[in-house]
């Protein structure tokens, strides 16, 4: 049996991961028995005296820090001219893994994650330590359930002497802010709050907000490209939540919250907000008590007005002012009880007018996510008016709201390269294609081809919701008038990518043609634009085009018997 490596007074046992710097193991301390995560600098890194120095420095950093949501360190050393330091042993995993196995979290436990996280930033900016790469990766997961920060490799301690060129670039790339790219403003405490809004976004969608090919693109959309909303991915993240998320990824570092403290407070609203919002929409379905039942404390009521005591025979008594007696000034409290209760009825309990007025507002708006607000709104009109002057129009907007949700998801998964989650979804996403490409007649027949499919299995509720949103675009499509001629629309769109191939612009036509392969490859009466198509994606640049090009191409109008249109 191979003998197990020695550094220092540690055993090591298995590699837990490799990093930019170092490699770390679980180990024991030989002394106690105790199980820890040690931190070694690769071998290749030991002769790197600037390595050495920002090694060094986050044992000093990690040194000061100490808070139930970062991750503790218990010393360092070194060990055959090797750097190592022990930590924390986290075996709950990372939040990154979480977020994998589950492709996205539920908005409470994603804001709990949030919230102790902007705890650890908080006690690492008052002790001037910025982290510089906060991702999920790094984010770590006790056995309780609890959340700890760790990797300060690259942290920055503002009371000491920067070790990172000027001009360097630090970090990583999907959760860096804009200040962190361009170095204009200089990196604060604001820039981590960036990354907890990123980290926010990811944990709710199962996405970083921006996505791309290249470093060179992403960076670029952290500095120019307005992040998408996350309820325009995730349906169920309130909108405060949503709000919150928003702020953290402003651009400019003013624009968010002051510091960690600050997001803490946001976070904690967004709960207390909730709450009431639940509160008041459950008192909405529910209603109000029957107040024509006698209940318990009715009657202990009436027994307190009436008295309990038998009657016994008085004396006769003079008589009393009616405003003195016990049945008046038991009528007039009734009435004072009435017009409490019809009080609180119409504050928290609002009528059909006063409902519709509202999701009415919302309605009206062009922000999806208003459209999402007011659903309750609706939810209540139809279940306490149900045959109301404004039900189905609340029907209506809430399949319009259902619907709009189920294309979002599907158009979402495609967005980041996801199958589709049924049939049904593939059809949408098949005749959607041929709408954005702009030709609305073979657009029309996919989606009149998927109504007929779906018209079969209704009893399916993702079948009978895509079976709507087909008949909604049909609808949509004829309504915006008279179709144009496919042959057209792909002349037109080859004629357009011709000119930006001859100007120079070879990604813009490029993108037309794989586009047109990609739409009508399965097309026979559209076989021979996809021949040409093809022709001009395989054409060497620089060459001479040597296949015979249309007129059409050159805006000439076609001959009555085009060749270009198979018979």
């Amino acid at each position: 049996m191979a003998t197990k490596r020695r550094m220092g007074p540690f055993i090591l046992e298995r590699k837990l991961g490799v990093g930019g710097m170092g490699i770390v193991y679980e180990a024991i301390y030989i002394e106690t028995q105790h199980r820890v995560a040690l931190k070694v600098l690769s071998p290749a890194m030991n002769a790197n005296p600037q390595l050495i120095k920002r090694f060094e420095r986050e044992m000093k950093i990690l040194k000061k820090l100490r808070h139930e949501n970062i991750v503790l360190y218990f010393g360092g050393g070194k060990s055959g001219g090797q750097l190592y330091y022990a930590m924390e042993l986290m075996e709950g995993g990372s939040v990154e893994e979480l977020v994998k196995e589950k492709e996205k979290l539920p908005w409470e436990q994603a804001l709990d994650i949030m919230r102790q996280t902007a705890c650890a930033l908080e006690h690492a900016h008052n002790h001037a330590v910025i982290h510089r790469d906060l991702k999920p990766a790094n984010l770590f997961i006790t056995n309780d359930g609890d959340v700890k920060l760790g990797d300060f490799g690259i942290a920055r301690d503002t009371e000491s002497t920067a070790l990172t060129a000027a001009g360097k670039t630090v970090g990583t790339y999907a959760f860096m802010a804009p200040e962190q790219i361009s170095g204009k403003p200089p990196v604060s405490a604001k820039t981590d709050l960036y990354a907890l809004g990123c980290v926010g976004f990811e944990l709710l969608t199962g996405v970083p907000p921006f996505q791309a090919n290249t470093p060179a693109e992403m960076l670029f959309n952290h500095l120019n490209d307005e992040p998408p909303r996350v309820r325009e991915m995730a349906y169920d993240c309130p909108i405060w939540l949503d709000e919150l998320i928003d702020k953290l990824l402003e651009k400019d570092p003013e624009d968010r919250y002051y510091d960690a403290l600050a997001t803490q407070v946001a976070i904690d609203e967004v709960k207390l907000k909730v709450t009431e919002q639940q509160s008041f929409v459950g008192q909405s379905f529910s209603g109000p008590r029957d107040s024509t039942k006698v209940t318990d404390e009715d009657r202990a009521l009436i027994r307190t007005l009436k008295g309990d005591k038998k009657q016994k025979k008085k004396k006769k008594k003079k008589k009393q002012a009616i405003y003195e007696q016990s049945w008046f000034l038991a009528s007039c409290l009734s009435v004072l009880v009435l017009i409490t209760v019809l009080s609180l009825w119409t504050i928290m309990f609002p009528g059909e007018e006063k409902l519709y007025a509202k999701a009415k507002e919302l309605m009206e708006t062009d922000d999806i996510v208003a459209h999402d607000d007011a659903e309750p709104y609706l939810e209540s009109i139809i279940s306490r008016y149900p045959d109301g002057a404004h039900a189905d129009e609340a029907r209506a907007w809430l399949d319009n709201i259902h619907m709009g949700r189920r294309e979002r998801q599907a158009l979402f998964r495609a967005k980041i390269n996801k199958p589709p989650k049924s049939e049904a979804e593939a059809l949408y996403l098949e005749a959607n294609k041929f709408r954005q490409f702009g030709d609305r007649v073979t657009a029309v027949k996919r989606y009149r081809d998927m109504a007929t499919l779906l018209a079969n299995s209704q009893d399916d509720p993702e079948n009978e919701i895509f079976l709507r949103i087909a008949k909604a675009k049909i609808a949509e499509i004829e309504a915006e008038g008279e179709l144009r001629d496919r042959d057209a629309i792909i002349q037109d769109s080859l004629t357009k990518a011709y000119n930006e191939y001859r100007n120079g612009d070879l990604l813009s036509a490029r993108k037309t043609w794989n586009s047109i392969i990609n739409l009508y490859g399965s097309i026979q009466e559209c076989a021979i634009y996809v021949q040409l198509a093809q022709a001009f994606v395989n054409q060497p640049i620089g060459e001479p085009i040597e296949f015979h090009l249309p007129d059409w191409l050159f805006g000439k109008e076609p001959a009555e018997e085009s060749p270009y249109v198979e018979e």
